[in-house]
């Protein structure tokens, strides 16, 4: 029983270890391709109680360096019982590309939740390019500038950086922990982007050609899934079209995002992110596979540690599985810390490192056969 414990521990380390490596190797990948043309692109921001940030992000997306009359803004207020549709509207009376518009139910019942408001700001929209993302972002002046800038005549869509805080923002470690958690996150994206095996994108800072998302039929074969409309759009787009899927790793294009406050909301959020884990075998097997093994790698670690003060062989295989798993996750850290300069945060990594172990096997379970709340949204 010990030996074979020993060989999957083994076995499912030097599965991670490899994975994470090749996305080390792609974070080193050339991508300089840029063009000058100026597209018209249509900023969707669905938007839902966000009367605490729409107006400053608003304030920034009406003070960006990209041609006034190439671009739009186009609040979907879903619902809201707050002053949001009020604030939009008062831009959208100083501002001529500024539009408001209410999410209304979608009568097939096939789109839920915020894929349904996203989808009737696209509809609405009359941009070669549609941009994306979170009411409670900040972005640069020329975030829409740089993004659209990667899109060159073979490619699809853009995915940007987004982080939680500001480097010189003080915080508390709780909030300092989902920010080094959210850069692991996305630079394991863009070195899987860089190898043409694009896993995993944010909707606080996203792109897409329109027409690449009606050649999908949009959300309708994942409007039933609460979450995703960003990462299984992603998977859609790549497994069925031609287009080619690229990372924005230029500084002007990363925008900001606020951390959870609280442990409960943070949890409810990353359960409602890990649900489209299970959804993964359909739409992309080998994703897949990932996302199990990284489950089991930690749910093995954990089993393994009542052994740590034994003689016991199980100690030795783990001392040996957890140096590499910590080895390869500082390398892809202390890359992605200098690409998205955020190197304050390579000091938090033995902290979450450690911490992510429980964190990975509980909300991971519980984001498959548990429920969550989104915007006052039961699951």
């Amino acid at each position: 029983m010990v030996s074979l414990f020993n060989g999957i521990l083994i076995i499912s380390t030097a599965l991670y270890f490899v994975t994470l490596l090749l996305f080390f190797i792609g974070l080193f990948f050339p991508n300089r391709r840029r063009t000058g043309k100026q597209y018209s692109v249509s900023v969707v921001v669905a938007a839902r109680n966000e009367e605490q940030n729409i107006g400053n992000l608003l304030s920034d997306l009406t003070r960006q360096t990209y041609p006034a009359e190439q671009y739009e803004i186009i609040v979907v207020d879903d619902g809201s019982v707050d002053a949001t549709h009020d604030i939009g509207m008062s831009f959208s009376k100083e501002y001529p590309n500024v539009k408001i518009i209410d999410a209304v139910p979608d009568p097939d019942q096939t789109l839920v939740a915020k894929k349904n408001a996203i989808h009737q700001g696209i509809i609405a929209s009359g941009g070669e390019i549609i941009l994306m993302t979170d009411a409670d972002c900040r972005v640069k002046s020329q975030w829409i500038e740089t993004m659209v800038s990667y899109f060159t005549p073979e490619t699809g869509m853009v995915v940007g950086f987004s982080q939680l805080g500001t480097k010189n923002d003080h915080r508390p470690l709780f909030e300092k922990l989902q920010a080094t958690d959210f850069l692991a996150l996305l630079a394991g994206a863009q070195g899987s982007i860089n190898l043409n095996f694009p896993l995993a994108a944010t909707g606080q800072n996203l792109a897409y050609r329109k027409s690449a998302y009606l050649q999908v039929d949009g959300f309708k074969d994942i409007g039933h899934r609460v979450s995703g409309d960003d990462v299984l759009l992603l998977q859609l787009i790549h497994n069925r079209t031609d287009w080619e899927i690229r990372f924005a790793p230029d500084e002007a294009s990363f925008n900001t995002s606020l951390p959870e406050e609280n442990l409960k909301d943070l949890i409810n959020q990353r359960k409602r992110w890990a649900s489209n884990g299970s959804y993964q075998l359909k739409l992309n097997k080998k994703f897949f596979v990932i996302v199990v093994n990284t489950f089991l790698i930690n749910l093995l670690i954990l089993i393994s540690l009542p052994f740590i003060f034994t003689k016991n062989t199980i100690f030795s295989t783990l001392l040996c599985c957890m140096s590499y798993k910590l080895l390869i996750e500082f390398i892809i850290l202390v890359k992605g810390a200098f690409i998205y300069h955020r190197t304050d945060l390579i000091k938090y990594f033995p902290v979450w490192a450690i911490l992510q172990i429980p964190y990975i096997i509980f909300v991971g379970a519980l984001g498959n056969i548990g429920r969550f709340v989104w915007k006052g949204r039961r699951n």
